[in-house]
């Protein structure tokens, strides 16, 4: 049973040691070229085999390597451990080759190296695994788009491009692409189509894709995509194979796909995550994918309790099973989801996209939907009273305070309070009406020349661990800057990063920046003893209610999970003002 194709390289600048070390890559051909006595190493990220994971999955027990060449060259297969690699077959070839073997031992990767024995030419291989690949899979792709038409157009068309070469393809998936934005208009083919939809945001996008491929029960699975990624069509394939390998003892897992840094496409974003009810836990993040090391640590990594809806594929059967996701809007749905619905996670080193940092796309306004959506994804999943979601509370809404970020601790305000609703609130409110209020507090950037004149020049950012733990206590400690009289404060300007901010870059000042080193732009920000003090007496108010009333809201939305997850809450949004 074929397991994955063996690839050379893409159109992504500085990812090719992801691929293969050595060689030169023709992207046009599609072939990887070696000169007599060059080597090409295929330990990589998207081309190592993680026998371990297709052994415990599949039942794969022997495995083959397979290429498609000219010229000679030696074959060499290796099993990579922690304790270094071993060899496990060498042999000399002209031409295509097959070479068939054992799996290695538990643990680590296998992975081969080609020496040109004279000028080589490889026009392609794939890993392959004794047995047969009998599960029917077909697979409904959901991606959820909002004025994003030519990253869309552009995932079409790779797609478009990849099933040209293989038409069978056709049949093993179609893409649903949820509008909501109505801005592409009727765009479709034989494997897409659009669905218009009300902007309900990435949940609401997500929702209506499920919903809709869940009328069709040809579908085995459905994958939920970001517009915005780049991604090789090689990695849906990848996906594909490994679920028709599945045995009966894990048919119902979920594949998730890893993220790629596109600033940075060396660098691992996240590997799955874990969510404890107060920190996200990003497995193998910042790790360099060129090194040994961090393949390694992706062979062992931690089982994941969500995986990110960049990639995401599951069982179509979850739907029926687990309902639809929360109706959050944005942030959180995918953490929800997964904790609920996913009864088993995959992850692989090779099957990743690339994904533009998120540190430039960070605002204010989503902090209402990160905090009220992850205070109901704790209340539903994690076993905790009112205490440490009370102080979680308190504890962002006097760093803002600190900050001088008063429209963002409105905005915690606001989304605390909602939260105190419990379900009624998911079931009677409009997502877009929400949206369109907690956006009336959205902060406007200034450009840099602006900031560069109220900070005499161009502002210096001290540079500090987002990991790192001291700054609640640090927070703590400068708390006492929120009873300080005004007359206390110095005129100097503080800057803090926009999006890692600091209450120690603005303690005691009148005047802060939060600055964007990226864009030169940044939020200037001034002191309001007013403001301070009505917001002060309001966090006040929500602490003792989430303190007192947090046991009765789980209570109640863990009673209610269903209805605000079912198909006719989700009517009511999709179809809102339609007969």
């Amino acid at each position: 049973m074929k397991l994955f194709d063996i690839t050379f390289g893409n159109n992504i600048s500085g990812t090719k040691e992801l691929f293969v070390k050595g060689g030169a890559y023709d992207a046009a051909g599609n072939t990887l070229r070696l000169k007599e006595g060059e080597r090409a190493d295929f330990g990589t990220y998207f081309n190592l085999l993680p026998h371990p994971q297709y052994k415990k999955y599949c039942g794969a027990e022997k495995f083959a390597l397979s290429l498609r060449a000219d010229g000679r060259y030696k074959l060499s297969i290796y099993a990579q451990t922690g304790g270094g690699k071993k060899l496990i077959l060498s042999r000399e070839a002209e031409g295509d080759c097959e070479a068939e073997f054992c799996g290695a031992e538990d643990g680590g990767y296998t992975f081969f190296i080609a020496e040109a024995m004279s000028g080589c030419t490889f026009y392609g291989g794939q890993w392959s695994a004794q047995g047969e690949s009998a599960r029917r899979v077909k697979i409904a792709i959901v991606i959820c788009t909002y004025r994003r038409e030519e990253f869309v157009r552009a995932n079409i068309a790779r797609m478009a491009e990849a099933i040209a070469r293989e038409p069978e393809w056709k049949e093993r998936l179609h893409v649903y692409i949820v509008d909501n934005a109505k801005s592409l208009g009727d765009m479709r083919g034989d494997f897409y189509h659009t669905v218009p939809n009300r902007n309900l945001g990435g949940s609401g996008g997500f929702a209506r894709g499920m919903y809709e491929l869940d009328k069709d029960p040809s579908y085995t699975h459905f994958l939920l995509m970001d517009d915005d990624i780049s991604f090789d069509f090689s990695v849906i394939e990848r996906t594909y194979h490994l679920l028709r390998a599945l045995t009966k003892e894990h048919e119902n897992a979920s594949v998730g796909g890893a993220m790629l840094v596109l600033e940075k496409p060396v660098i691992q974003y996240e590997f799955g995550g874990r969510f404890d009810g107060l920190r996200f836990r990003l497995i193998n993040s910042g790790l360099d994918m060129r090194e040994i090391p961090s393949l390694l640590k992706n062979q062992s990594a931690k089982r994941p309790g969500y995986n990110a809806w960049w990639y995401c594929c599951m069982p179509a059967s979850s739907i029926k099973k687990y309902g639809l996701p929360m109706p959050f809007f944005i942030k959180g749905d995918d953490v929800e989801y997964g904790m609920r619905a996913a009864e088993e996670f995959i992850l692989t080193s090779g099957i990743a996209v690339w994904h533009q940092d998120f540190a430039g796309k960070y605002t204010g306004v989503l902090e209402y939907y990160i905090k009220r959506n992850l205070a109901v994804v704790s209340a539903l999943w994690c076993p905790s009273g009112g205490f440490r979601p009370a102080v979680r509370f308190a504890y962002f809404m006097f760093k803002n305070l600190l900050l001088k970020n008063y429209d963002c601790a409105q905005v915690l305000y606001e989304a605390y309070e909602d939260f105190k609703k419990g379900y009624r609130f998911f079931l009677e409110n409009d997502p877009e009406e929400v949206n369109a209020r907690v956006r009336r507090l959205a902060q406007a950037l200034s450009d840099a020349e602006e900031i560069e004149k109220l900070c005499g020049g161009k502002p210096k950012v001290r540079e500090r661990d987002p990991n790192k733990k001291s700054e609640f206590f640090r927070c703590l400690f400068l708390a006492v800057e929120l009873y300080m009289p005004s007359f206390a404060f110095s005129e100097r300007v503080g800057v803090t990063d926009i999006g890692n901010p600091s209450a120690a870059d603005c303690f005691m000042k009148k005047t802060v920046v939060h600055y964007d080193k990226k864009s030169g732009k940044g939020i200037i920000l001034h002191f309001d003893k007013k403001r301070r003090r009505n917001l002060r007496r309001k966090s006040f108010k929500v602490f003792f209610g989430m303190l007192f009333g947090y046991g009765k809201i789980k209570k109640e939305l863990i009673k209610h999970r269903a209805e605000m997850c079912s198909r006719e809450n989700w009517e009511r949004m999709f179809f809102a003002g339609k007969e």
